[in-house]
């Protein structure tokens, strides 16, 4: 199985896309683009959700 390193564009730790995953797939796409760790991305899911919720009220 392929796997590369790239690092978080928020916490800037070092993390693994393995081959398979639309993390690898996107990339694969853009290597030097920013991407972002699964625990990144849950954080940014809840504030964009708890954002958009605030809005609706």
């Amino acid at each position: 199985m392929i796997r590369y390193e790239t690092v978080c564009y928020c916490c800037k730790k070092p993390f693994y896309v393995e081959e398979g995953s639309n993390k690898y797939r996107l990339f694969k796409q853009n290597m030097r683009g920013k991407h972002s760790c699964e625990s990144c991305d849950a954080k940014v899911y809840q504030e964009a959700r708890a954002n958009l919720f605030s809005k609706l009220k």
